[in-house]
This record gives structure tokens, sequence and C-alpha cells, in this order.
């Protein structure tokens, strides 16, 4: 299989129906994956690892927090709501989506310059990933491996 270099931009991020594409300086699906040592049973002594996998939705964000219905007010606005997500890296490439838990994000920081923080906004259950040369829809397996 030959080298792809994927690179964003130019792409969209919307939360909830709201376009946050122009704030977006980043933006990352990371996964985080637990993992326990399983329960030794007669029948399996050395059981598989317990493991699962959950995701949050990264973005890095100019602030905005001087306009009202900008990223910052939105997340200070719904906290605790979830709201679905739609973050497209480059424009006729792949899409990927889902539901996020909102949480606040920081705001303000150095006097007189661009500003940009980070907030992770975790998903409830997997994102889904919709190819785009094939235009096929993939959800990330839920695998919870068990001993």
């Amino acid at each position: 299989m030959p080298l792809v270099d994927s690179r964003q931009g130019v792409g969209t991020l919307t939360i909830d129906a709201h376009d946050f594409s122009y704030q977006a300086a980043a933006v990352r699906l990371s996964p985080d994956v637990s993992s326990e040592d399983g329960t030794p049973t007669l029948a399996v002594p050395e059981p598989a690892p317990d493991t699962s996998v959950t995701w949050a939705l990264n973005i890095d964000s100019i602030q905005d927090f001087e306009e009202p219905l900008g990223l910052v007010n939105y997340l200070m606005d719904n906290a605790l709501a979830e709201a679905p997500f739609v973050w497209t890296p480059i424009t006729g490439g792949v899409v990927y989506n889902g539901v996020i838990q909102v949480v606040p994000m920081e705001v303000g920081g150095d006097v007189g310059v661009q500003v940009v923080t980070s907030v992770e906004l975790p998903l409830v259950g997997q994102p889904t990933r919709v190819d785009g040369a094939l235009g096929t829809s993939r959800t990330a397996p839920k695998r919870e491996v068990k001993g």
C-alpha cells in the first residue's frame, strides 16, 4: 500500500448543528484504552485482559468569548448536555460523527494576543466513520474482552 499523508483542512466541525469550523485550530478523536487482568478460573487459568475503549473529541480553539453564539459560550451554556457532532477533516473526504457530552472550556488567557485553548469532550458511545471515496459507514466497535 502506498504512503498516504492525510492533512486537515479545508474541513468542517459542527456541534448540535452549530458551525465552529472557523474557531477550530486542531481537532482530534482520541481513544482511551483501559485494561485490567482478567480473573483466572479453573476453566480459563490465563484469561485475556478485560479491555475497554472510550473516546473523546479534542478541540484546540481560538477563543471567541465575545460572541454569544460562539464555541466558548455554547460549551458554557450547554454544560453536561449531550449533543451530536460532525467532523470532516477535509471536504469530500472521511466524516466522523457521534454524540458528545458538552463540558465547558477555559475562558481567557494572555492579554493582547490571539488565545487558543483546548477542551476534551467525552463521547457518549462510539464514533462513526463514513469513508469519503466509498461512502461506507462504520462504527468503532465496542469491544470489551472479558476473561
